[in-house]
């Protein structure tokens, strides 16, 4: 496995060794590089030139390669790069302002970067802010080095703990809230109701419960897959806790959307342990309201209780009584709801008591 710097290194090593020794055509050596798996070209339709077609790309390619490595092997790269720059000082000097100028430009995008996640967080718009966040942090930040971005992890910082800041915004208590209403903790915890995301069961001998099956009936579930990939891939080349914890937060959400609650309190805990290290008390408060969400919707009660118990001292370090009231609203309900379910349980007792009391005294009746 590759890292994503190490990638977009050699993309960029592959452009500057064509653009040192054919110039201008380099753009062509692209094009003939991704028209040989371009389906625009090689219709599976055309059984006769499809073949041809692929063979010839594939051919003149090979060409190319062997072309440009005997112009390296008569004329080196460092050879043109020393016949350019005969000077070594103008070389470095030439070098150090392309560098400064990629530097100024990432400085820019980062400050728009920045605006645009505080705005997305002031209108509370939680989807795309959340989309837009892994779009910057998975494909742009990830490829700047120390060099062109030297405020790197203030970066990160700031980025992680806006987007924390903006999950918590949301947990908030309605004004007509009724504790007394069915699922009454689910809906405080902002948990979707409908059935359509439960997990299929398998069937032996049913074709549409084999994987390709299941990402063909229901897309969605083929898209959480393609997502805890991507933040699987990212947690490898991870660097610093704060960034492993948001991956690991990230995937535990996806597999609670797609109700595999046990993967959700397993990667959950393990954005516990990642926060805990960074000392990031508001990721360690999210990762147990994910455990929180699972056991309620499993209507694990006592599991429920001891997350919140947890999350309530996570509130008192955070310091902040709207989110300690919250979490105190939500105790209320999971007793309110242990309380019913203890009830149910005495009062189905209490009838096969007298079921089988009435069962007993009818069979031991004496005869006439």
């Amino acid at each position: 496995m590759l890292s994503p710097l190490e990638i977009a290194r050699r993309n960029r090593a592959f452009d500057v060794f064509n653009q040192m020794f054919i110039d201008r055509s380099w753009h062509d050596v692209i094009f003939l590089k991704h028209v040989r798996k371009n389906p625009n070209l090689l219709l599976d339709q055309c059984k006769k030139s499809n073949e041809f077609l692929k063979t010839l790309t594939f051919k003149k390619y090979d060409e190319i390669k062997n072309f440009l490595k005997m112009l390296e092997a008569r004329s080196p790269m460092y050879n043109i790069r020393h016949q350019k720059f005969t000077n070594k000082k103008l070389m470095d000097d030439f070098r150090e302002a392309s560098l400064n100028r990629v530097q100024y430009q990432t400085s820019r995008n980062m400050k728009t970067a920045l605006r645009s996640i505080r705005y997305l967080r002031q209108t509370k718009n939680l989807t795309k802010l959340s989309s837009y966040v892994e779009e910057v942090m998975g494909d742009y930040v990830v490829k700047k080095t120390n060099r062109i971005m030297p405020w790197k992890f203030e970066f990160l910082n700031e980025v992680y703990n806006t987007l924390a800041l903006a999950y918590v915004d949301q947990y908030t208590v309605p004004k007509y809230f009724r504790f007394a209403e069915k699922n009454a903790l689910l809906r405080l915890l902002r948990f979707p109701m409908d059935k359509s995301m439960e997990a299929q069961h398998f069937v032996f001998g049913d074709r549409t419960t084999h994987q390709e099956g299941i990402d063909s009936v229901n897309p969605a579930l083929s898209k959480s897959r393609r997502l805890i990939n991507r933040f699987e891939n990212r947690i490898f080349f991870a660097k610093y806790p704060i960034e492993k914890c948001y991956l690991f937060h990230q995937i535990a959400s996806t597999h609670l959307q797609s109700h595999r609650f046990d993967e959700c309190c397993f990667n959950a805990r393990k954005s516990i342990e990642e926060a805990r290290n960074c000392n990031s008390n508001i990721w360690q408060f999210l990762s147990n309201l994910l455990i929180i969400k699972a056991s309620a919707a499993l209507h694990k009660v006592e599991r429920t209780r001891e997350a919140l118990a947890k999350a309530l001292q996570i509130a008192d370090k955070l310091k902040n009584k709207d989110i300690r009231n919250y979490i105190s609203v939500c105790i209320s309900c999971n007793e309110e709801e242990f309380i019913v379910k203890k009830q149910s349980v005495m009062a189905n007792s209490s009838h096969r008591d007298s079921t089988k009391s009435a069962r007993s005294s009818a069979s031991f009746q004496p005869s006439e």
